[in-house]
C-alpha cells in the first residue's frame, strides 16, 4: 500500500496550524485574570431581612478587619480559602462559600445559625439555641424570639426547652399566642401568653434519654396539652372573657383548673378556682 507521506504530513501541519491559530485567539480574547483588580464584591446572607445574627455589612466589616476584604486587591491576590476560614470561625455563620468570577468581581455567600429560643436562667446564663441545638453566647439578636427562664441546665434546654419552642413556632396559632416559656424546679413547664393576663401551666414532660422516644414523648405532650388549651381559649375564655383567669393548669387529665384574677374576686379573700371539663368549658 503506498502512502503519500508528502501529503499527509502537509495535511496534519495545516491541522496543527489551524488549532495553534484558535488557541492563540482564545487566549488573545480572554482576559488576564492575574491582572484582574476585583472592583465589586457580592455578600449574600441566608435569612439576613427575617431572622438571624448578621447582615452583609457586619460580614464585610469582618473581613476589613480581618484585611481580607477583596475590593480593590488583584484577583490572583484574593485568597478565597482564607476568606471562608475567617467567617467560618464566626460563631454565627454556619457555611461559608467565596468564589471569582469572570469579570473580576468576588462573590461571597452566607448560611448562617438560625436561633429557636433565648434562654435566660436562674443561674444567671443568657444564651441562644440554634435549629440544631447548638448553644450560641452572646449576639444582638433583635427579631421576635421566645424566651425561656427559670430553673434550665443546658442539657434541659437544648433536649426539651428548645424542642418545644420549635413545635410551638410551627403552629401560627401559638408562635402568635406564646412569648415566654418557664421553667419550674419540677421541670414543669409554665407558658406565659401575649394575649391575656394569666399563665398557662402544662406540666411536666415524661423524660428520657433516648432520643428518638424523648422525641415522640414531646410531641404528644404538646399536641394533647396545647389541644386542650386551644378547646378551652373557643369554649371558655371567649365566653368569660380573656382576663378572668390569672393562672390555667393543664397538669392533669382531663381537667383545667383556672384561678380567678384578683380583679374579679368581688370582696372575696380568696381567689375562686374554677375547674373546667375536658371539653374547656370554665364551671361558674
Amino acid at each position: 500500500m503506498y502512502i503519500n507521506w508528502k501529503k499527509t504530513l502537509f495535511v496534519a501541519l495545516n491541522t496543527a496550524l489551524a488549532g495553534y491559530l484558535v488557541l492563540a485567539v482564545t487566549s488573545f480574547n480572554k482576559p488576564d485574570k492575574s491582572s484582574l483588580t476585583c472592583n465589586r464584591v457580592q455578600i449574600t446572607v441566608a435569612d439576613a431581612d427575617s431572622s438571624g445574627f448578621l447582615s452583609a455589612l457586619e460580614v464585610k466589616k469582618l473581613l476589613t478587619d480581618r484585611h481580607l476584604y477583596p475590593k480593590g486587591k488583584k484577583l490572583s491576590l484574593v485568597d478565597l480559602r482564607a476568606i471562608e476560614d475567617v467567617l467560618k470561625e464566626n460563631k454565627f455563620i454556619n457555611t461559608a462559600e467565596c468564589y471569582k468570577t469572570e469579570d473580576g468581581n468576588v462573590g461571597i455567600t452566607i448560611t448562617q445559625r438560625l436561633p429557636v429560643l433565648r434562654v435566660k436562667s436562674d443561674t444567671g446564663e443568657d444564651y441562644y439555641i440554634d435549629a440544631d441545638a447548638n448553644i450560641i453566647q452572646g449576639g444582638n439578636y433583635v427579631s421576635d424570639l421566645i424566651v425561656a427562664t427559670g430553673n434550665i441546665s443546658t442539657w434541659y434546654a437544648q433536649n426539651y426547652v428548645a424542642p418545644v419552642s420549635e413545635w410551638l413556632k410551627k403552629s401560627e396559632l401559638w408562635d402568635n399566642q406564646v412569648e415566654q416559656i418557664n421553667i419550674l424546679p419540677d421541670k414543669s413547664i409554665e407558658l406565659v401568653p401575649r394575649i391575656g393576663n394569666h399563665i398557662v401551666c402544662l406540666g411536666r414532660i415524661p423524660e428520657s434519654n433516648i432520643k428518638e422516644r424523648r422525641e415522640r414523648n414531646i410531641q404528644r405532650f404538646m399536641e394533647k396539652k396545647l389541644g386542650r388549651l386551644d378547646k378551652f381559649y373557643r369554649y371558655g375564655l371567649n365566653q368569660v372573657g380573656w382576663n378572668k383567669y390569672s393562672y390555667i393548669n393543664l397538669e392533669f387529665d382531663n381537667q383545667v383548673i383556672c384561678r380567678k384574677s384578683k380583679t374579679h374576686w368581688n370582696g372575696e379573700p380568696d381567689p375562686e378556682t374554677a375547674t373546667a371539663s375536658a371539653t374547656g368549658k370554665a364551671n361558674q
